[in-house]
């Protein structure tokens, strides 16, 4: 084989050889685009989700708390009927002592 250096290379050879160095460039990028856009979508739906559960959390917070002040409800309207008993059987017992 006989190869001189003093040739100078094919002028379309160059322009073809830039030309395929800069679409390995640009595929490189528009690979680095895509996994980057594939991240961003995946912490958008992460964050889609994790709002969803917050309004869950929210709505059940919501509906314990209802349930907690029908109970304090409750248990006060025990207790003043405890203290009405035990009123009427204090009544009672000193009714029966006199």
């Amino acid at each position: 084989m006989n190869v001189r250096s003093d040739v100078t290379e094919d002028p379309l050879q160059a322009a073809i050889s830039r030309l395929d160095g800069a679409m390995s460039r640009v595929e490189g990028l528009a690979g680095q685009l895509r996994a980057r856009a594939e991240r961003a979508e995946l912490e958008a739906a992460q964050s889609r989700d994790a709002d969803d559960d917050r309004s869950r959390l929210a709505a059940a917070l919501d509906e314990a708390q209802g349930r907690e002040a029908a109970l304090q409800e409750a248990a006060q309207d025990a207790s003043d009927a405890l203290d009405r008993a035990i009123g009427d059987l204090r009544l009672m017992m000193e009714a029966e002592a006199d």
